[in-house]
């Protein structure tokens, strides 16, 4: 009998965890059948996971060259402990591997490669290689933490790196919560910026304005695929409100599917926005981050509010 292919979890269940309670996640899922957003109560592995996204070598590869290394910084990250360089270089590689290993990327992914008649397949597939040059542009921007107001959250999607543009460009930032409480923020840089020699601040953190995370949940809740997960704790009229409104309204856009040349950026998002369009039979309108970015690390709590 042939071996079924694995259950690819595109989104590491160490990396899920904090937004379960003894019994698991409350999870927005937009339901095709009704064409409606519903939610449900999902266990604590039962979210994050598709089967036969990729093959049993690469979710191998993925668990032990990354993910085993990775696991040990997402808790140094969590308790504000501040990492080492060698770290910095794993936690780069762990989110530059996050935004290429989910449904939509690799949707997108095939529909290019159809396209194009593209048959070669990467040497790092999903895992990234340490050494790529495309590792500077998160290691040495300067990064942040944002701890959530008492009585606010952060929600993770199927699509859990929110990346605002270009990862070359300077004005460029990715969020990628951590907990319901804490996001973390590889922050945009100023103009002149060079990410192979720049030496990047110590992590900050940034207690933010009531009603401020919701701000960045609106836009994560917006680039997922179908579906998130909140804390059953956080659940509420808010989170029904905003979810069932904005799920999915607008896919991470798959950027890294495009060289960015700096005098081609606005084909290069135009680029972008038509691969969305065609693979997805809809008309996208241009891409606009402009509430997000650039974020600084030296920002007021004001600024995001």
């Amino acid at each position: 009998m042939a071996k079924k292919p694995p259950l690819s979890h595109f989104s590491p269940v160490f990396a899920n965890k904090a937004w379960a309670d003894s019994d698991g996640y409350i999870s927005y899922f937009s339901c095709l059948r009704s064409e409606t957003v519903k939610k449900s109560e999902k266990g604590r592995k039962q979210w994050g996971r598709q089967r036969g996204l990729y093959s049993w070598s690469v979710e191998h590869a993925l668990d032990k060259e990354l993910e085993n290394k990775a696991g040990p910084i997402y808790e140094k990250l969590l308790s504000f402990k501040e990492i080492n360089s060698e770290d910095r270089i794993v936690w780069a590689q762990f989110l530059l591997s996050q935004l290429v290993r989910t449904p939509t990327f690799i949707k997108y992914e095939k529909f290019i490669r159809s396209a194009l008649s593209i048959i070669d397949t990467p040497a790092h597939d999903r895992v990234g290689c340490r050494d790529c040059v495309d590792l500077n542009f998160v290691v040495n921007r300067d990064w942040c933490l944002l701890l959530a107001h008492k009585d606010d959250y952060f929600v993770r999607t199927d699509n859990p790196v929110l990346q605002t543009g270009f990862i070359e460009k300077p004005e460029t930032c990715l969020f990628y919560p951590l907990s319901p409480r804490l996001c973390f923020v590889a922050c945009s840089m100023q103009e002149g910026w060079n990410a192979s020699t720049h030496i990047p601040n110590e992590t900050c953190g940034h207690e933010l304005v009531k009603g401020a995370a919701h701000m960045v949940n609106f836009y994560l809740a917006k680039t997922a695929e179908e579906s998130l997960i909140i804390s059953p704790n956080h659940d509420g009229v808010i989170a029904e409100r905003m979810f069932s409104d904005m799920l999915g309204v607008y896919p991470q856009p798959p950027f890294s599917l495009h060289t960015l040349r700096c005098d081609k950026l606005d084909e290069a998002y135009k680029s972008i926005q038509m691969i969305m369009s065609k693979a997805d039979g809809l008309v996208y309108p241009s891409w606009d981050s402009s509430e997000l970015e650039p974020y600084y690390q030296t920002m007021s709590d004001e600024s995001v509010a």
